[in-house]
């Protein structure tokens, strides 16, 4: 057991030593104490008719941050976790390598399977409350180490922090466990399927793949696709795939690219201005499709008019430190402030994003808006919870714009009731969509994630897809299918082929998809 602190995050207070308090009616308890004094636990574990259920109580002499309880010497074959799309890890994992995952960000549903031929043993937590956690998974001694942890609140003031979670076992398919926690999730974060979700336009229905089109490049004037050029493209694009099973995409078709000027996405100049941006849109109704613009749930550009007004309501972390996007910008290693975090559950956020994107709606009849980042979530020390405030937020654009899609980048528990489309998010390990991490062997994607979330949600390709005709596309698009993900044609450059066998290979999936889903209702 690891106790830290926000004083000293890297040097946990460790409470290794346990002694046995109490032992009646299948119930244990066990005082926890280490070489500092100060920090002492008290582990409860109750026998229940499916497995274990423990829970925690921490104590300290200072305000406690984080708490980690290890278990080591699990001999299983692998690990199938809901974390950056779905993955699982086997027992070829090299010694003393170890992976963490942060929920809800990028562990995604709170829960792990390990798993034998024959069955396995799994870890859950059934917590509603929008709790920081996160979930190690170590190779050691030829076995695994699990670690679950639990974060404070911030600001973080107690010098107690108190959870629990449970350890059970089962028997054959690792759906059985995913069942289980479908189940308690569903009910527990109030998720509808997706046929019966709120502000789910009937012609999502439809929708089998994604056309996305790029505009303005910031590192240009010249842009990569006028509003004139995007027509002549949806014109060679209904000879190819229908458009009312296409859901058309518009990253970079404000201002001067994506996230330029953020929050405010007046339609760019360079792509042909107000006027050729809504007889885009004209066009592509007139032909069937429905149109999605790319926005940013969060993000304020330091430059931004608005900024001084707006950041009070910047996202500020346990460490009181304001949260930007940052960018590497010279090579040093070292990011540069991009854009400002905004808490998107100050109603004054909510306010603002609503008469922008309103001006999109109405004056240009947008059938979708896709708000990047949903995913993040910031334990924020000032103002409205950051997890809860971003379904808050969401949930109230949709309400006051009931006719339209909202889609997200990324998925979790907390997110799952209100988006009925999401980008598939963190598949980076597997085939390279952002690249932050090397492929290896003993990690694969797995699809646990859509196999629990798809009956409430549709996960498309991620925005950074590569283009049909790049190399690393086979293996993304391999990736996709196995996780069940609506693929998308991304057009970077205008001279960039549409008609090419790839691009009919990935509208054969689409078709297989649909066909699948159908079968599957």
């Amino acid at each position: 057991m690891r106790v830290r602190t926000p004083q000293a995050v890297s040097e946990p207070n460790i409470l290794d030593h346990f002694t046995l308090e109490s032992c009646e009616d299948g119930k244990l308890t066990w005082r926890l104490q280490g070489p500092v004094e100060s920090f002492t636990g008290i582990l409860k574990c109750e026998v229940e008719a499916d497995g274990l259920r423990f829970r925690l109580k921490v104590s300290g002499s200072q305000p406690i941050w984080l708490a980690e309880w290890s278990l080591s010497g699990l001999q299983l074959e692998n690990f199938i976790i809901p974390a950056l799309g779905g993955q699982i890890l086997s027992d070829s994992m090299p010694d003393k390598n170890e992976v963490s995952y942060k929920y809800p960000f990028w562990w995604n549903a709170q829960f792990a399977v390990g798993q034998n031929a024959d069955g396995g043993v799994w870890l859950q937590s059934r917590d509603t409350k929008p709790n920081l956690k996160l979930f190690r998974l170590k190779r050691e001694n030829e076995a695994f180490t699990i670690t679950f942890g639990y974060e404070a609140q911030a600001p973080i003031r107690e010098t107690t922090l108190e959870f629990d979670w449970f350890l059970r076992g089962f028997q054959g398919s690792w759906k059985r466990p995913v069942d289980a926690h479908r189940n308690w999730m569903q009910t527990a974060f109030q998720v509808p399927e997706f046929e019966s979700k709120p502000n789910n336009p009937a012609w999502t229905r439809d929708i089998n793949i994604l056309l996305e089109m790029w505009g303005a490049d910031k590192r240009s004037n010249t842009p990569r696709h006028t509003f004139s050029q995007m027509i002549d493209r949806l014109n060679e694009w209904k000879e190819l795939h229908p458009p009312e099973n296409t859901l058309v995409y518009l990253p970079g078709f404000a201002e001067h690219g994506i996230d330029s000027n953020a929050p405010s996405y007046n339609p760019s100049e360079l792509l042909g201005g107000k006027s050729q941006f809504k007889k885009l849109v004209d066009h592509a109704h007139k032909l069937g499709f429905r149109v999605m613009v790319h926005t940013n749930v969060l993000a304020m550009a330091f430059t931004h008019p608005k900024y001084e007004k707006f950041r009070q309501y910047q996202v500020v972390d346990p460490w009181d430190r304001p949260q930007t996007w940052g960018l590497d910008m010279d090579g040093d290693w070292l990011t540069e402030p991009y854009f400002a975090y905004m808490n998107p559950g100050e109603d004054a956020w909510t306010d603002l994003m609503s008469e922008i994107l309103g001006e999109l709606i109405d004056s240009f009849e947008v059938d979708a808006v896709f708000l990047d980042q949903t995913l993040l979530a910031f334990n924020n020390s000032k103002g409205p919870n950051f997890v809860e405030g971003m379904r808050k937020h969401v949930q109230t654009l949709q309400s006051r714009f009931p006719n339209t899609l909202f889609a997200g980048e990324g998925l979790h528990e907390h997110m799952l009731a209100p988006l009925p489309f999401t980008q598939i998010h963190g598949i980076d390990s597997i085939s390279g969509v952002h690249g932050q991490e090397g492929q290896v062997g003993w990690r694969l994607a797995h699809p646990v994630s859509s196999y629990l979330f798809n009956p409430s949600t549709k996960f498309m390709a991620h925005l950074l897809t590569k283009h049909p005709d790049h190399p690393d596309f086979k293996l993304q698009e391999s990736v996709y299918e196995k996780l069940d993900v609506m693929p998308v044609v991304c057009l970077y450059e205008n001279t960039q082929p549409l008609d090419t066998p790839n691009v009919r290979r990935v509208i054969e999936r689409a078709n297989r998809l649909k066909q699948s889903r159908v079968e599957e209702a």
